[in-house]
C-alpha cells in the first residue's frame, strides 16, 4: 500500500487543475436562460378522422393536428438549434394519443440495427415521448422508437425509469430520401389518466449517435435529466375520451417440459378498470415459465446478492409498490421485495394459484394493494397454501409532498408475520435552477422467528440530482431483528451512511468543447458501523478523471480506500482465508469503453489493488458486435485472480449472448454463461414470434449444469422446455 497522505495531495492537485479548466470552459447556463427553453401551454386538437399507422405521414392524415417544430439540443450542449430539422404532430381521439414526426437526418448518420422487439435500444437513434395523463409531474409513461420500429416502453417514476413496465401500443417507422419518418398510436385503454383533470404533461425527445445529440421540445430544468416527469410541457383540454368497458383478458397456453414430467397449463389474466386511473387485475393458475433467467451472480462478499423483478404480473405498475428511497441507490432494508413471492426460504420455486391486484390513482392518493395465494414452503395437514398480501398508498399534498404508508402480511412459510412502514418524500427547485430531494422513512416487522425487540428499520436521504454538481447523502438504521418476510436484507444491526459528489464540465467553447462532450470527478464515502458504533466497513473513493469524447468514447480512472472489520475468520475459498480483526487496502479501477454507435464496441474494466490481506487483479471485458438489424453478439469473459502467501485462487465468468432477428416478427435469442466460482453452467434459448402486440408465441429451452466435476461428469441441476402462446383480448 502506498502512502495515502501524498496519494491525497497528488489527486487533489490534479483536481484543482481540471476545476479551472472548467471554469475556462464556460460550462453554465444561468437561471435567466431557462425560459427560451420552456415552452407555454398547448392543446393538441382531437381530431374525427383516425390516422392510419403505417409509417407514411400525409398532408390529409394530420393536417389538423399541432404542429411542433421548436426543438433545444439538451446534450452535449444546451441551446443549439438542431443540426437538421425536427417536425413533430400531436393529436388524439377518442380511443387514441397520436404522436408522428419527420426526422430529418442523413442516411449515412442513422444508427439503425435492430430488428427484434424487447431488446434494448438505447445505442439506437430513437425518436419518442414522455406522457404525464395526471400531469402531476410525479409519474409518466414513456415511448420511444427505432428507425426500423422497435420500441421501447417503461415508466418514469420520477426521476427513475423502469423499463420492465410493458403494454400495448402501436408504432410504425419508414426510411425516406430526407431520414425517417414515425406514427405513434398509444391506446387509452393501455395508460391510466384523471378524467377530472383536463391538462396532461408532455414532452417529445430525439437523439442521434452519430454524431451524438439529443434534442427536446421542452425543458423546465437545464441541470436535471430531461425526460423525468418535471420536465415536461403542459397540453391542456384533453376531453371527452373513451376507455371502452375497461375490460382486459389476457389468455395463455402452456406446455412445460420439465425434467421427465410433461404438464399442460392454461393461465388467465383479467383485468378491470374501475376508473380511468383505477385498474383491479385478477390471475388465475399464474404462469411463469419461459421467462428469461437471470445473468448468474459471482458473489465475492460475504452478504446475499439481489436481484431485479423479471414476471410481467409483478412488474405490471410496480413503482405504486416502492417505498422510501431504495433501489438504484441501495436495497438493503427493502420492506417489499417482490420475489419474494413465488420463492421459499431455500429459493425454491412455488407454483403460484391466483393473485389479486388493484392499482391506480384516486384523486390524489396513490394506491397499490397485492394479493397471492401460493404453495406453502412448509406444507401440513391444517394448508398447503399460503396468503401473501402487501398494501401501499401514497398521498400527494402538492407538487413538492408527499406522504404513505405500506403493510405487509404473510410469509412462504405460513407464518402469520406483518410489516408496517411510513414514508415521506419532498421534490423542489433551489436556487433558481437546482434540484433537490429529500426521503425519509421508518418500518417496523413482527416477525415469529425475531428472538428480540429491534426490529425497526428507518432512514433519510438528501440528493441535489444535478447534472454539474451533484450531491447525495444517506443514513439507515437496520434493526438486529429487523427481517422482513416479503422484503430484502442482506445485512442487518447496522448503521449504513453515504455522502457521493460529483462535478461535471461539459464544455462549450474553447479547446476542449472541440474534442469533449463532459469530464468530471467525483468523490464518495460509503460506511457501516455497527448498532455500538463500531465500524465495520468503510470505502472512500475517488474518480479523479471521467471523459466522454465527441464520439462517444470514455474512460474514467478511480481509486478506493477500504476498511473491513471481519468478527471471525472468513474462508474465502479452499486456498485463501482472512484472520478476524480490521483489514485495510486500497486498489485502483480503470475503465474504457467505445461508441455503442460502431458496428463493433467493447467496454473494459481492470481492478488492481488488494483484497483483505490478498493481492487482487480482476478484469472484465465486454466485446459487442452489431453489424446489421439481424445480429446482435455480446461476449464476455472476467477473471479476478487473488493470491495470499504465495497460495492462489482464481476466479473465471463467461457469457455469450446471441439474438438473430429473422425479420420483425420473428428472433431467437440464446444466453449462455458459467463462472467457475459456483461452477455452473446455463443456457437459455428462446425462439419468439410477435406478429402484433397482442399475441405471442414462443419457445424457451432452460437447462443449467453442475460441472465442479468437469463437463464430462456433469450433473443436471435444471431442464425445462417451455411452448407457450399469448393473447390479449380487449373490450
Amino acid at each position: 500500500m502506498g502512502n495515502i497522505k501524498q496519494t491525497k495531495f497528488k489527486l487533489s492537485a490534479f483536481t484543482k487543475h481540471f476545476a479551472i479548466l472548467g471554469l475556462v470552459s464556460s460550462p453554465f447556463i444561468y437561471a435567466s436562460d431557462i425560459s427560451n427553453y420552456q415552452n407555454r401551454s398547448v392543446s393538441p386538437p382531437k381530431i374525427i378522422s383516425s390516422p392510419e399507422i403505417d409509417g407514411i405521414i400525409t398532408s390529409s392524415e394530420w393536417e389538423n393536428a399541432l404542429v411542433i417544430d421548436d426543438f433545444v439540443e439538451f446534450r452535449p450542449e444546451v441551446g443549439q438549434a438542431p443540426d437538421h430539422p425536427i417536425k413533430a404532430f400531436v393529436a388524439y381521439d377518442d380511443e387514441y394519443f397520436y404522436v408522428a414526426a419527420h426526422i430529418t437526418q442523413p442516411h449515412n448518420t442513422i444508427t439503425d440495427r435492430l430488428l427484434t422487439q424487447g431488446s434494448n435500444a438505447w445505442n439506437e437513434d430513437y425518436f419518442g415521448l414522455v406522457l404525464d395523463t395526471n400531469y402531476d409531474k410525479s409519474d409518466a409513461y414513456l415511448f420511444h422508437v427505432t428507425p426500423s420500429g422497435v420500441k421501447i416502453d417503461g415508466l418514469v417514476d420520477g426521476s427513475n425509469y423502469i423499463e420492465e413496465w410493458k403494454t400495448i401500443w402501436y408504432a410504425k417507422t419508414k426510411k425516406t430520401d430526407k431520414g425517417w419518418d414515425i406514427e405513434i398510436a398509444i391506446p387509452m385503454q393501455s395508460i391510466s389518466f384523471d378524467e377530472t383533470k383536463p391538462s396532461w404533461g408532455l414532452q417529445l425527445r430525439y437523439k442521434s449517435s452519430k454524431p451524438y445529440q439529443q434534442y427536446y421540445w421542452n425543458l423546465n430544468n437545464t441541470q436535471d435529466s430531461p425526460w423525468n416527469a418535471n420536465q415536461v410541457g403542459e397540453i391542456k383540454y384533453i376531453s371527452g375520451i373513451k376507455q371502452g368497458k375497461g375490460i382486459e383478458v389476457r389468455t395463455g397456453l402452456s406446455v412445460n417440459k420439465v425434467s421427465d414430467d410433461s404438464n399442460f397449463e392454461p393461465s388467465m389474466d383479467i383485468g378491470y378498470k374501475f376508473t380511468p386511473n383505477l385498474t383491479g387485475l385478477l390471475t388465475l393458475n399464474t404462469d411463469f415459465s419461459g421467462t428469461e433467467i437471470d445473468a448468474q451472480d459471482v458473489n465475492m462478499t460475504r452478504f446475499s446478492s439481489y436481484f431485479n423483478e423479471q414476471r410481467d404480473f409483478f412488474l405490471q405498475d410496480a413503482q405504486l409498490f416502492q417505498f422510501g428511497q431504495f433501489a438504484p441507490f441501495s436495497t438493503n432494508g427493502m420492506p417489499f421485495y417482490s420475489r419474494r413471492i413465488g420463492l421459499s426460504p431455500q429459493s425454491e420455486v412455488l407454483d403460484i394459484n391466483w393473485g389479486t391486484k388493484l392499482t391506480g390513482q384516486v384523486s390524489e392518493t396513490q394506491l397499490g394493494v397485492l394479493s397471492v395465494n401460493q404453495d406453502s414452503a412448509h406444507n401440513n395437514e391444517e394448508s398447503s397454501s399460503t396468503q401473501l398480501s402487501v398494501a401501499r398508498a401514497k398521498q400527494l399534498i402538492n407538487k413538492n409532498h408527499s406522504f404513505g404508508g405500506i403493510y405487509t402480511q404473510g410469509s412462504s412459510t405460513g407464518n402469520d408475520d406483518s410489516t408496517i412502514g411510513v414514508d415521506y418524500s419532498y421534490n423542489d427547485i433551489i436556487f433558481d435552477d437546482q434540484s433537490i430531494r429529500f426521503n425519509t422513512w421508518y418500518n417496523d416487522v413482527d416477525n415469529e422467528m425475531a428472538t428480540g425487540d429491534d426490529t425497526a428499520s428507518y432512514g433519510l436521504q438528501l440528493e441535489l440530482p444535478n447534472d454539474t454538481f451533484y450531491w447525495r447523502t444517506r443514513y439507515q438504521h437496520i434493526g438486529e431483528d429487523y427481517n422482513p418476510s416479503l422484503g430484502f436484507v442482506s445485512r442487518k444491526g447496522i448503521e449504513y451512511s453515504e455522502h457521493v459528489t460529483h462535478y461535471r464540465v461539459r464544455p462549450s467553447e474553447g479547446v476542449l468543447s472541440e474534442h469533449l462532450n463532459f469530464f468530471m470527478f467525483v468523490a464518495g464515502r460509503f460506511a457501516t458501523h455497527d448498532l455500538q458504533g463500531e465500524l465495520l466497513s468503510e470505502r472512500i473513493t475517488f474518480q479523479p478523471l471521467s471523459f466522454q469524447t465527441k464520439n462517444s468514447d470514455s474512460f474514467r480512472i478511480a481509486y478506493n480506500r477500504k476498511t473491513e472489520k471481519l468478527v471471525q475468520d472468513w474462508a474465502f475459498s479452499d486456498s485463501i482465508s482472512y484472520k478476524a480483526g480490521e483489514h485495510q487496502f486500497d486498489s485502483w479501477q480503470f475503465v474504457a469503453s467505445t461508441g455503442t454507435q460502431r458496428p463493433f464496441y467493447t467496454t473494459f474494466t481492470v481492478n488492481y489493488g488488494e483484497h483483505f490481506s490478498a493481492d487482487l487483479v480482476d478484469y472484465y471485458a465486454n466485446l459487442y458486435y452489431q453489424p446489421n438489424r439481424h445480429v446482435y453478439l455480446n461476449v464476455g469473459r472476467g477473471s479476478y485472480y487473488y493470491e495470499q502467501s504465495n497460495n492462489k485462487y482464481a476466479v473465471h465468468r463467461s457469457h455469450i449472448r446471441l439474438n438473430v432477428a429473422i425479420n420483425a416478427d420473428w428472433s431467437w435469442n440464446t444466453l449462455l454463461q458459467h463462472n467457475t466460482r459456483s461452477e455452473r453452467f446455463s443456457l437459455f434459448s428462446r425462439l419468439r414470434y410477435q406478429s402484433a402486440p397482442d399475441e405471442l408465441y414462443q419457445i424457451s429451452i432452460a437447462k443449467g449444469y453442475d460441472v465442479s466435476e468437469g463437463w464430462s461428469d456433469r450433473v443436471e441441476t435444471n431442464d425445462e422446455t417451455s411452448l407457450k402462446i399469448n393473447y390479449i383480448h380487449r373490450w
